[in-house]
């Protein structure tokens, strides 16, 4: 019986790219905020830490259409 899935085997290389590209972004300012308090600038820990989760607490929603 043939399937009538037309879902690709692999997903496309831009849909795994903008998978990483927000992981990434994510992870970013974490390890950032991490390593300025462990250095001892509290307040700049702060503001990455904050401008961080402003940036990447944005959802973007695509419709695709057909």
């Amino acid at each position: 019986m043939t399937s009538i899935d037309r879902t690709p085997a692999e997903p496309d290389i831009h849909a795994r790219r903008l998978g990483w590209l927000t992981a990434v972004t994510g992870l970013l300012p974490v390890a950032a905020a991490v390593i300025l308090a462990a250095v001892g600038q509290t307040e700049a820990a702060a503001v990455v830490a904050v401008t961080g989760s402003a940036v990447t607490g944005t959802q973007v929603t695509v419709n695709i259409r057909r």
